[in-house]
């Protein structure tokens, strides 16, 4: 009995952080030598590796709410790709608000169609302008660091996202749905590869958070719409999102923005597991 247990979280512990992990490594690596701008292949290639591994039924054409990771994967590219090529601000502004509102779209609708097609919409609408208001607050992420060629500073909003992931994974799986706890974890590591690979070979390129941050939000808005984590936990996480382009207002100190980022974030974890944790364990 011991052993299956022991085997089962190790199978999980593979799934959920080796894999994505080493997948994200190699693809971030091998993309970024074939061009160098699309490294940021690498998370995505990481997250769709632990989602094949820990959402077994995953289909294409999507079947599930989950499913729709792929698309939103697709997206991602394509809102990043118009980000890159358009330079009329409100042109771009309301691209990435139409693009990650069809994004959101696709992961709530099937959850929430029998509340009705308004509903989806508002929820779409809501969880897209978070998204264009991040995009928003981050040109200094990247500014401020843009003439050097290896420093962490050019991967903050990467950084920021990933440490989001990981303290929101223990939250979402213990209070609501083990699932997207995993992959929500599985995002961590893969950003984390990323991260690694694309300081070691210097490639930066601007806005490449664009797909993870869709994929972040659309992981926590399903926290709440359907692992019914509850909404004020769910505005406390994606509150979290925004630490990193804050301070980035007031220091340009890589260790003060990451630190006040993991700090931040694990306040809010912590807090977030105190209000969701099942009071059956507490006897």
């Amino acid at each position: 009995m011991y052993q299956e247990a022991s085997n089962t979280n190790l199978l999980m512990l593979l799934h959920t952080a080796v894999y994505p992990f080493i997948a994200a490594l190699i693809v971030s690596f091998v993309a970024g030598k074939l061009l160098r701008a699309s490294s940021y292949l690498g998370y995505l290639g990481g997250f769709i590796v632990g989602l094949s591994l820990i959402h077994s039924g995953l289909s294409f054409p999507p079947n599930q709410a989950i499913d729709y990771y792929a698309v939103t994967i697709v997206i991602g590219i394509i809102s990043l790709l118009c980000i890159s090529k358009l330079k009329v601000p409100a042109i771009t502004n309301s691209a990435l608000f139409l693009l990650s509102g069809l994004s959101f779209f696709f992961l709530l609708n099937p959850v929430l169609k029998h509340a009705g097609f308004i509903t989806s919409l508002s929820w779409a609408a809501a969880s897209s302008l978070i998204v264009v208001c991040y995009y928003l607050l981050s040109p200094k992420t990247q500014k401020s660091y843009q003439y050097e060629t290896r420093s962490l500073g050019n991967f903050l909003s990467p950084i920021g996202l990933m440490i989001v992931a990981g303290s929101a994974a223990p939250v979402v799986s213990i209070g609501g749905s083990l699932l997207i706890g995993q992959l929500l974890g599985a995002f961590a590591a893969a950003m984390l590869g990323y991260v690694i690979v694309s300081y070691l070979t210097k490639h930066t390129q601007h806005n490449v958070y664009i797909p993870a941050l869709l994929i972040l939000g659309g992981l926590i808005t399903q926290s709440h719409i359907l692992a019914d984590i509850p909404l004020h936990v769910m505005l406390m996480l994606s509150a979290s999102l925004f630490v990193t382009p804050l301070i980035l207002l007031f220091t340009n100190k890589i260790s003060h923005i990451v630190v006040s980022q993991v700090v931040i974030s694990g306040i809010i974890s912590a807090f977030s597991l105190w209000l969701i944790w099942p009071e059956s364990s507490l006897y």
